[in-house]
């Protein structure tokens, strides 16, 4: 039986959200295994790639922890004809971020990253039946309230093609924010995660279980290696990004603990500890990680086209 998210969010204080799709085709090539005229290009040390932080503010709660933020994307309109503001606690690449369905490559940038984030959505009034706040693997705080009167929104001038304000939640903290909105070719996946809270069920595919499986064993294969670019490779980022996320500071350090979070042994078998559902499939992994902890853990990878992203982990400590 498929895992409760709310349930899995209560028990193991683990939670990130579903997510959609990115742009590019992935590369053909083994993300674990690279031609000797790639070598050279793989090992070279990347450019830093840095930007002006889109987002700035603060967020402080006994669940989530107490941080600052700095990055984040908007997107719309969602299937309630909404803006999406979503934002971190670290970078996560956003100016080069894809046009087809950018949350999948930003919530997956946040697992790699075990980024801390807030989100929230807004209609054309600046108002907002939805507030969300979490961490990758360590907890979560959500709120899904119509009506509800806890956090506002402030809206500021933008240039055109964006939403700038300042939103404030009445207990946690508040952010200010200056994104362009992207405008999705498909519905984002995250609409899936909020169907409970009121949204109407979005019409996603169910990927085939056999991709699932095989993608995440090249995902899983390229964090034990920590192989950064085979990571992104075999997610389907393009050139271009790689050469960019590459350069983010600190990247390599949350890889190695990105590790920590795939188990030995984990050798799904595909009728057995796969699932697949719209929008959605996940691997069922149990074993023990790098330090010898015992998980039992759900592997979440969504659809965008070909593609298959990362977008959560769930793990239940043994």
């Amino acid at each position: 039986m498929r895992p409760n998210r709310r349930a899995l969010a209560l028990v193991t204080l683990t939670v990130s959200c579903a997510l959609a799709c990115g742009k590019g085709a992935p590369e053909a090539a083994s993300t674990t295994s690279q031609s000797a005229e790639d070598a050279p290009a793989a090992a070279a040390k990347p450019q830093p790639y840095t930007y002006p932080a889109p987002v700035s503010g603060h967020y402080k709660e006994a669940n989530t922890g107490d941080f600052d933020l700095v990055d984040g994307l908007a997107w719309g309109p969602t299937r309630a004809g909404e803006t999406a503001v979503y934002v971190t606690d670290k970078p996560i690449a956003s100016p080069i971020l894809g046009s087809a369905c950018p949350m999948a490559e930003a919530r997956a940038l946040s697992v790699l990253r075990d980024a801390r984030w807030n989100e929230v959505d807004l209609d054309g009034k600046g108002k907002s039946r939805y507030f969300g706040a979490g961490t990758q693997y360590s907890g979560t705080s959500r709120s899904e309230d119509v009506g509800s009167h806890d956090w506002k929104f402030v809206r500021r001038d933008a240039a055109a093609g964006g939403i700038a304000g300042k939103v404030t939640h009445k207990y946690y903290g508040s952010f200010e924010f200056d994104l362009p909105v992207r405008k999705p070719a498909v519905a984002e996946a995250s609409e899936i995660e909020r169907m409970d809270g009121g949204l109407s069920k979005v019409d996603m595919p169910t990927p085939d279980a056999a991709a699932v499986t095989a993608a995440f064993a090249k995902i899983r294969a390229a964090a034990l290696a920590k192989d950064l670019r085979g990571w992104l490779a075999v997610q389907g980022f393009s050139a271009e990004q790689i050469a960019a996320i590459r350069g983010l500071d600190g990247i390599d350090a949350d890889l190695e603990q990105h590790a920590l979070h795939f188990l030995s042994p984990e050798t799904p078998k595909e009728a057995e500890e796969t699932e697949m559902h719209p929008g959605e499939g996940y691997v069922r992994g149990e074993g023990a990680n790098a330090a010898g902890a015992k998980f039992i853990n759900y592997y979440y990878l969504v659809p965008c086209g070909d593609r298959l992203l990362l977008g959560m982990i769930g793990e239940n400590p043994q």
